[in-house]
């Protein structure tokens, strides 16, 4: 990258990837394969001149020169001259408007390619757990829409999964918009069946990144997509895998949930993720001391804690053996969200080194149109040129 691009590049990062384009103040032509329409401007005012000589030889051979006079003494010459240069203008102008002058503008730092992102969010019972204020769940709402916005930012393409004892969710996409209402719609309260199925929802996460990558190989004609490896003895072979292409860009999962498992085998599916070369981020939600779970009535108000057979409060704690487990196995990294301390900072680092390892950012100037302040004086002259009167006043 030259040093005029990193500049410009720090520039627009310490503007949140937007600055004014101070480099490239001058006047740039976006269309230089039209100029040759500017020949259109000499051939325009010869064929005026021309147009005059065939009419005064025309007179000419009308015989008489005081006939002549007569018949023509009443045109106005001085109007017809400015009606041409007028016009020879119009054309001039009206060429340049075609070639699409622009002016100033703005610098975007746009990255060549993103990554592939895929948020895995457990919005299963115990996420109601009170130890992070209002809840889990609402403080790890309000931290992905935080993130959300820097992905937005990076040019990373993200899809989500919310998952309890199922898993559901919307494909990678350039739209956070979509995901941050989908965020907004998801509520531990109403997802069933309850549990923590951590494997379903890694198996959803890559299906989605399956089909992103069949995708970008099928071009824009499109093509075949099977979402998952099949299930069964080719599976366990590795024969699944082998007509899955190769992704374009890194493909990254970020599983958030606190890691108690009910339902699945995550582990299974993180070593499939790993032959696909998908890295499976980990980060434990809640205290490793416990805290009981919340239960609530069919209009979703409290209604005391979960108990056992016994009487004795069930307590939801992290299980980051089974996370840093799941992480080792795709080499990606494990963090523990604790109540004091709930935030995503960490996970961002790990998007933001990751991203910087595989790309270079490029820098895009965003300019100002300049054409209306040519075509419309064009039009304005040659409205002007039909005004002109072709005769002189009377006396």
């Amino acid at each position: 990258m030259s040093p005029v691009v990193e500049a410009i590049r720090d520039l627009a990062q310490d503007a949140e990837t937007k600055d004014v384009l101070t480099l490239f103040e001058e006047v740039v032509i976006a269309r230089e394969d039209l100029l040759w329409l500017l020949v259109l401007v000499p051939l325009a005012a010869a064929a005026y001149i021309w147009a005059a000589r065939q009419r005064r030889r025309g007179l000419a051979s009308l015989g008489s020169p005081v006939l002549v006079e007569r018949l023509v003494g009443s045109v106005n010459h001085a109007s017809r001259v400015v009606a041409a240069v007028v016009s020879v203008l119009s054309v001039m102008l009206l060429c340049a408007g075609l070639l699409r002058v622009q002016y100033g503008g703005e610098t975007t730092i746009v990255p060549a390619t993103g990554l592939d992102i895929v948020l895995a969010v457990d919005y299963s019972k115990s996420m109601l757990a009170r130890d992070v204020y209002p809840s889990r769940s609402e403080r790890l709402a309000a931290e992905l829409q935080r993130f959300l916005d820097e992905a937005d930012r990076r040019g990373d393409r993200v899809g989500l999964v919310v998952f309890a004892g199922a898993a559901r969710g919307l494909p990678v996409s350039r739209d956070a918009r979509v995901l941050k209402l989908y965020l907004d719609k998801a509520d531990p309260r109403t997802e069933n069946p309850g549990g923590t199925a951590i494997g379903k929802a890694l198996k959803l996460a890559l299906t989605f990144l399956i089909d992103a990558r069949r995708a970008a190989a099928a071009g824009p004609e499109g093509g075949p997509t099977r979402s998952f490896p099949k299930e069964g003895k080719d599976a366990k072979d590795g024969k699944a895998i082998e007509d899955i292409p190769p992704s374009e860009s890194d493909q990254v999962v970020i599983l958030l949930t606190d890691g108690e498992d009910t339902v699945s085998r995550p582990l299974e599916v993180a070593a499939e993720a790993a032959k696909l070369g998908v890295r499976i981020y980990t980060v434990g939600i809640g205290s490793k001391s416990g805290e009981p779970i919340q239960k609530f009535d069919a209009e979703g108000n409290p209604d005391g804690f979960v108990t056992d057979e016994q009487g004795n409060y069930l307590m939801t704690r992290v299980d980051d053996a089974t996370l840093k487990d799941i992480a080792k196995t795709t080499g990606g990294d494990f963090v523990l969200v604790e109540p004091d301390k709930f935030g995503l900072d960490k996970v961002s680092e790990w998007i933001r080194d990751l991203s910087k390892g595989q790309r270079e950012d490029t820098v895009t100037a965003h300019r100002e149109e300049g054409y209306a302040f040519l075509v419309i004086p064009a039009l304005l002259l040659l409205a002007l040129s039909l005004a002109l009167p072709e005769r002189k006043k009377g006396p």
